[in-house]
């Protein structure tokens, strides 16, 4: 009798520091980890849904360095380093991203061809005949010092092997950051080298120029033809507000990545649309292995010419790919 009721004792002791375990663990993942999965609406058709669909907003990861789960980094020497979770006055939690001097250039890139980046990516997933909607805030710190030089800090890209072309949609500054450029490579031979008769017939790109307190559209360039200065059809807005250092701003971000005329690439900044292609949006040669969503940094590095770029840091938050612009919008201010 005594031996039963101690066995008894004994397995309830033992099954409760079980489930005392698994709930650390839980509460651990969930502490450690602010990725969520965002349903797909029932009115999506599951054939073209995004093959993600998740919203990070790092409120539930600790200051300090980031800590990855689901999401990955483009990791070229410098691991972990350029990401750091920080947390304004306010108590939100945010990503700094910084790039430094002779951080994770590639070493595929031949001397005079020097990169420097940090980058935060998705894990690569095919995404022909998929529609994706992306969003993120993204901030440039007070201090934040241009260079007259291309700074990438977003990037949708088809990426094949080899790759030594443009994403599909970038957005970049250049020339002291007075220039925003959108756009990309719709296709062309990934793993021949940018020139002219590709970009010719399959670049689309829009570049705005700052003017007093507003971007103003100055020249675009289509599918098919090469850059003008009067042909604005892709740019719904030729003209739209600045965002100060120190202030957030809000990107959305949609794409129809296929072979056929109804794909898209639409753009809006602070839910102002900025970008509107409307026609073939993957006409790659080459060996597909899947794409990538990248925020972050990734510039010309001042080795090309002889100097040394000084650090940059931006930061980001609130980081969603989801199937529609509805569910998108429900989420993202």
């Amino acid at each position: 009798m005594y031996l039963f009721v101690l066995i008894k004792f004994l397995y309830s002791f033992i099954m409760r520091i079980i489930l005392l375990i698994i709930f650390l663990i839980l509460s651990f993942s969930i502490t450690a980890y602010g990725w969520e999965k965002v349903p797909v609406p029932d009115y999506v058709d599951k054939k073209v849904k995004s093959p993600w669909n998740f919203f990070e907003d790092f409120e539930k990861q600790k200051e300090g360095k980031l800590k990855l789960k689901k999401l990955t980094i483009n990791d070229k020497g410098a691991g972990l380093k350029p990401f750091k979770i920080k947390k304004d006055f306010d108590g939100n939690k945010y990503l700094e991203v910084t790039v430094k001097h002779g951080w994770n250039n590639d070493p595929y890139k031949k001397k005079g061809k020097e990169t420097e980046r940090a980058e935060f990516q998705t894990k690569q997933k095919r995404t022909l005949n998929k529609e994706i909607w992306i969003g993120f805030k993204t901030r440039l710190p007070k201090d934040f010092t241009h260079i007259d030089d291309r700074v990438l800090f977003f990037q949708f890209k088809n990426q094949h092997e080899p790759m030594k072309r443009s994403p599909l949609v970038g957005i970049r500054f250049y020339e002291n950051g007075n220039v925003l450029d959108v756009g990309g490579d719709t296709g062309g031979n990934a793993g021949k080298s940018w020139n002219q008769e590709e970009s010719d017939m399959h670049g689309i790109r829009a570049k705005y120029k700052k003017k007093d307190y507003n971007w103003f559209a100055f020249k675009t360039k289509n599918r098919g033809e090469k850059t003008t200065k009067n042909n604005f059809k892709l740019t719904p807005n030729t003209s739209f507000k600045i965002t100060n250092k120190g202030e957030w701003s809000t990107y959305k971000i949609g794409v129809f990545n296929t072979k056929s005329e109804n794909g898209f690439v639409k753009i809006f900044k602070d839910n102002k649309p900025i970008f509107n292609y409307e026609g073939i949006t993957y006409d790659w040669k080459g060996n597909y292995t899947g794409s990538y969503i990248r925020i972050g940094i990734y510039r010309d590095s001042g080795k090309r010419i002889g100097v040394e770029y000084p650090d940059q840091s931006i930061h980001f938050d609130d980081f969603i790919v989801v199937s529609d612009k509805k569910t998108l919008d429900n989420n993202l201010d």
